[in-house]
């Protein structure tokens, strides 16, 4: 007589045995999701750009143009259709663009917009960008509220 093997029990389904698992997952994903999207939103720290934003890169972005027409209608636009509360943190991030011509435009729209004149020199080394850089973004957290 061959010994009886005891019948298998049938295992339940992968989602049947993880349900409890994948929802809480879920949840905390769509939680961690939802609360960037609101610090971002709060605090400006730019992983959602808005549309105003969009538009503020589009303009910058014209600005390495060849043609200087282009370049000067670009940096208009930004100056009239653009939020300084939006388009002075754009202008401060390419000072440090890799194109002179960019990295000019933008001093120029920053002093335009602002008023201020922080020594921003756009043919300095990276080093001394950097420093005028921060100087730009200390003017800006202190000045944020009048723009």
């Amino acid at each position: 007589m061959e010994p009886s093997v005891p019948a298998r029990k049938p295992r339940a389904s992968f989602l049947r045995r993880h349900s409890a698992t994948l929802l809480t997952a879920g949840l905390v994903v769509y939680t961690v999701a939802l609360g960037v999207a609101i610090a971002d939103d709060a605090f400006h720290l730019g992983i959602f750009p808005t549309q105003l934003e969009l538009e503020a890169r589009g303009h910058i972005a014209r600005f390495d143009s060849a043609d200087e027409a282009e370049r000067r209608q670009a940096a208009d636009q930004l100056i009239r259709e653009i939020d300084a509360f939006v388009a002075v943190p754009e202008l401060i991030r390419v000072l440090d663009s890799r194109t002179m011509q960019v990295r000019t435009l933008a001093a120029e729209c920053l002093g335009r917009i602002t008023k201020a004149n922080l020594d921003y020199d756009p043919a300095a080394s990276p080093a001394g960008r950097r420093a005028a850089i921060a100087r730009w973004r200390q003017w800006f957290q202190e000045h944020r509220e009048r723009l």
